[in-house]
């Protein structure tokens, strides 16, 4: 019988969005489970229409699960790209991503956890996120368009495969970006269209010689010996009038699904050129995470 992923993975619809990062301060194991175990069931009895997706950094999975580890989870690692573009580890390990239609329900939600973690655990990141005029960036582009367009194709790349450590459970990388939309906004929407490599308005992917090989999609859009790195996203907007961004989620079933785009886009490969986006756009937070089954979670919190 094959592990069933977190149900709140691949729940859509949602129109808000909570992301809580925390720094475990007790390194034992007990407290932690029996914090995680409390709140998860408060969750499920209290706010039913609210997703919480739990993930955890290797070092905590290890500290909770000692007796084995998903293929290819380590610690995210700075990237020190071209032009001085970087990538930062903030490396944390513990990762609540909250979901649900409510707004006061996802933020009662974030409460009750923070209250429950605090015994164990420091808060490392908080944001909010939220849907913007139907799935656009902050920079006015559509986000996820290059997602798998069916459920199959979705778990496909996201989902750990039965006879693996994990399966059933998914990798996770999650990004916070800050954009400069005054600069991004002084900018020539044809130009923006290059940076992207896909039209403003018709959402349309450029061809040819008008896809510039710098752009967002050129850099992204990948295959590593023959095999499409494909990775079901998730990220929401965030902002505030001072500092605004995207939260970038991702979930897959192998890290290099995700080291290869982001070496590629900070032009760690061999033509050494990086994304155009980083121009406009900084990473200022970045961590692996693995989300386990259903299953797994349970065993693990029993153990």
């Amino acid at each position: 019988m094959s592990n069933t992923p977190q149900t709140g993975i691949f729940k859509e619809g949602s129109t808000h969005f909570y992301f809580l990062e925390y720094r475990l301060g007790r390194k034992e194991s007990k407290p932690v489970k029996q914090a995680i175990e409390a709140l998860l069931e408060r969750c499920e009895k209290q706010f039913p229409d609210v997703s919480v997706v739990l993930s955890f950094g290797a070092e905590a999975w290890h500290l909770l699960q000692p007796n084995w580890m998903p293929v290819t989870l380590k610690p995210f690692e700075t990237l020190q790209g071209q032009q001085g573009h970087i990538a930062p580890s903030t490396q944390a390990d513990l990762f609540f991503w909250l979901h649900g239609t409510d707004i006061s329900q996802v933020f009662d939600v974030a409460l009750m956890i923070d209250r429950l973690m605090k015994s164990i655990a420091s808060l490392a990141l908080q944001e909010r996120g939220f849907s913007y005029h139907q799935n656009l960036d902050l920079i006015g582009f559509e986000d996820g368009t290059a997602n798998p367009e069916t459920e199959e194709l979705k778990r496909e790349a996201a989902v750990i495969a039965e006879g693996l450590p994990g399966a059933g459970g998914c990798l996770v990388l999650s990004q916070k970006w800050v954009h400069d939309l005054e600069k991004w906004n002084a900018t020539p929407v044809h130009c923006q269209e290059a940076v992207v490599g896909r039209t403003k308005e018709e959402n349309i992917e450029l061809e040819g010689d008008a896809m510039p090989d710098d752009s967002h999609i050129s850099r992204t859009d990948l295959k590593v010996d023959g095999v499409p790195m494909k990775i079901y996203r998730r990220s929401a907007p965030f902002g505030t009038v001072t500092e605004k961004g995207l939260l970038f989620l991702a979930f897959g079933y192998e890290l290099l699904r995700f080291t290869s785009q982001l070496e590629s886009m900070y032009g760690l490969t061999e033509d050494k050129k990086i994304d155009q986006l980083l121009n406009f756009s900084k990473a200022v937070s970045g961590s692996y995470w693995f989300a386990p089954s259903q299953e797994d979670l349970l065993e693990m919190l029993n153990q």
